[in-house]
């Protein structure tokens, strides 16, 4: 990104270059000082992040004097929910049938559900993270199935329970 001319930086704060006086005050976020104009002193001054002008502390303000440009400003929003059903949910589901309730290990959960299907984990430590993530417990409850985990001295366990309110 290239620098705005020395001209055009003075001019964004309030000066010309036939009439900056020999001595300004410099401004940053925790120093203000005065000091001289000649051209070593403000490339100097100005590599450090000084102004000649307080409003441009403001960083956004500040690129803008910098390089003449607006710098972007990205809104990053959470994904939607796509609608569909995730396939680990139903294949779960599926899983739990009649029962009321199950406890085991990722790995037996895994070979409950079955891991050769497209969108269900490949291996047990993937399982037990997607299964809690917010996304799959908020599914898992539309179905009346609650997710926890428990853990034993030498287990790792998943418990699956149907809901009392359903």
């Amino acid at each position: 990104m290239e620098r705005t001319r020395k001209a055009d930086w003075l001019i964004a704060q309030g000066y010309r270059t036939s009439t900056l006086p020999p001595v300004v005050t410099w401004y940053t976020k925790d120093r203000e000082l005065k000091g001289r104009t000649d051209d070593y002193t403000l490339g100097l001054y100005r590599s450090k992040g000084f102004v000649l002008d307080r409003k441009y502390l403001d960083p956004q303000l500040w690129h803008e004097l910098e390089y003449g440009v607006k710098r972007s400003v990205v809104t990053v929003e959470p994904p939607e929910h796509s609608g569909t059903t995730p396939r680990l949910a139903r294949a779960i589901r599926r899983a739990m049938g009649e029962r009321d309730f199950w406890q085991g290990t990722p790995s037996e959960l895994l070979a409950l559900i079955g891991s050769k299907k497209e969108g269900i984990p490949k291996d047990a430590i993937r399982l037990s993270t997607e299964v809690m993530k917010p996304r799959m417990t908020n599914v898992l409850k539309t179905y009346g199935l609650t997710v926890q985990r428990k853990r034993t001295p030498s287990r790792r366990l998943l418990q699956l329970s149907r809901s009392l309110d359903t």
